[in-house]
């Protein structure tokens, strides 16, 4: 099963190397582009969902605590 498994995978990887190549030089051009401009959102977005799930668990300890005073 082990062998069936390790096969497969090699097939895929050199598949995927084949198709990668075959791609033209705008795809890779726009790909990158893309990337860019998900990190860049990445690095706005990450400061806020992290601000806001401190808060809400400096709430709920909080709550916790002072409901047993």
């Amino acid at each position: 099963m082990k062998k069936i498994l390790a096969v497969l995978l090699a097939a895929s990887l050199s598949i995927a190397g084949m198709a990668q190549a075959a791609l033209p030089v705008s795809v890779g051009s726009t790909v990158t582009a893309i990337q860019t401009d998900g990190t860049a959102v990445f690095d706005l977005v990450f400061p806020v969902v992290a601000a806001f799930v401190g808060l809400t668990v400096i709430i709920k300890l909080f709550k916790r605590f002072t409901s047993k005073v």
